[in-house]
């Protein structure tokens, strides 16, 4: 079996109508005055529309899959708002108030299953059969499109287009391993056969009283809970894309969904810093290695096995940045973020830790664990 080596990282112009235009006194004291987005939702599906949370990004902190943005603001249409009956063609009218000055993604999820809540880490995210969309640049590639607003500025012939039907899962899942060395964790893939410098992610059945995720993914339901790796080759050579992440690209790394991200949880010296890090799926799933993942195939599984190579950014409250690596990281808690492929989320320690169960085989408890960093 062929083994990859890592090496190491590093006006409308206003016409005067008269020669003195006059202008009104403003109070020094009034607050600014914000933009307003509006617009249309069409929707086409099968089923009869729901309700509809639309939300704002930054242009620069895109969502998932395209970044790791949340959302800076939302808005709902109730699901009433809709016109027609049925299914079929439908449309309802949405708006944004107090829009920052700036450039905006606004992007859209019909919530058929009505499990949705933005203010929960466990339930803001788009569930089997949802329906995603946004405002986009280009309808055949689903580009999004960016909308610049300033000065008190009103849109309001946005067309939020929803159309894309989730067809698999969120990714929940508990930790199989809650430690990880941060000095070896590099030569994980080295060594297949050693599996104490990787940490593994296990699929998880979710069941609350608010939110009810089935699984562990069993070969008969895509809505099952589970890790849809695919190994990416858009240019049809063969061989797996390189990383997206330069750096990681240099050590030999695939572009491989889903996609990991770590961030540090414990006490920091300056308020506002953050550590963030991206984990990687291993390589040699993938068949070129013996593995179990085609090439160009989103392959589902339920563990997966995953390293942390031993580097982070380091972002301070002023926006500088710097990437450190070991052993100058932090030691303690890390959060673990699986995106899939979709862009849907699943993130431990989440809230449902004490959450009541609804099924004995779900222990909510195992939602609140970290990566413990050594």
């Amino acid at each position: 079996m062929r083994r990859r080596t890592l090496h190491p990282l590093p006006a409308a112009l206003l016409l005067p109508l008269a020669a003195c235009a006059w202008t009104p006194p403003r109070d020094p004291d009034a607050a600014e005055v914000g933009n307003s987005l509006a617009g249309t939702l069409v929707y086409g599906g099968e089923q009869a529309p729901g309700d509809v949370i639309v939300l704002l990004y930054a242009a620069d902190d895109p969502p998932p899959p395209l970044g790791t943005g949340r959302p800076v603001d939302f808005s709902t249409v109730p699901a009433a708002r809709f016109t027609g009956e049925g299914a079929g063609l439908q449309s309802a009218t949405w708006s944004l108030a107090d829009v920052p000055d700036g450039q905006w993604l606004v992007s859209a999820l019909m919530d058929l299953d009505g499990d949705f809540q933005p203010l929960l880490s466990s339930q803001a995210g788009a569930t089997c059969g949802d329906v995603a969309g946004g405002h986009l640049a280009d309808l055949v590639t689903g580009e999004p499109g960016v909308v610049e607003v300033g000065g008190g500025e009103l849109l309001d012939d946005l067309t939020l287009v929803l159309a894309r039907t989730m067809p698999i899962e969120r990714p929940a899942f508990t930790l199989a391993a809650g430690a990880l060395s941060q000095v070896d964790a590099a030569l994980a893939f080295a060594d297949p056969a050693d599996d104490g410098e990787i940490f593994t992610v296990q699929s998880t059945a979710v069941s609350t009283g608010t939110l009810s995720l089935t699984g562990p993914f069993d070969g008969t339901d895509a809505c099952d809970t589970a890790f849809w790796v695919h190994f990416v080759d858009e240019d049809g050579d063969g061989q797996a894309d390189p990383h997206p992440e330069p750096s990681y690209a240099a050590m030999g790394l695939p572009m491989a969904w889903p996609r990991l991200y770590l961030e540090y949880l414990g006490e920091t010296l300056v308020p506002g810093e953050r550590w963030v890090a991206e984990a990687v799926v291993d390589p040699l799933l993938q068949d070129a290695y013996g593995g179990a993942v085609p090439l160009g195939v989103a392959t589902p599984l339920t563990s997966l096995r995953v390293a942390f190579v031993p580097a982070a950014l380091h972002l301070q409250a002023d926006g500088s940045s710097e990437v450190v690596s070991a052993p100058d990281l932090p030691v303690g808690p890390w959060s673990v973020t699986v995106v899939a492929e979709t862009g849907q989320t699943w993130t431990l320690p989440n809230d449902l830790a004490t959450a009541t169960s609804a099924d004995p085989a779900f222990d909510p408890a195992s939602q609140g664990a970290a990566l413990e960093l050594q």
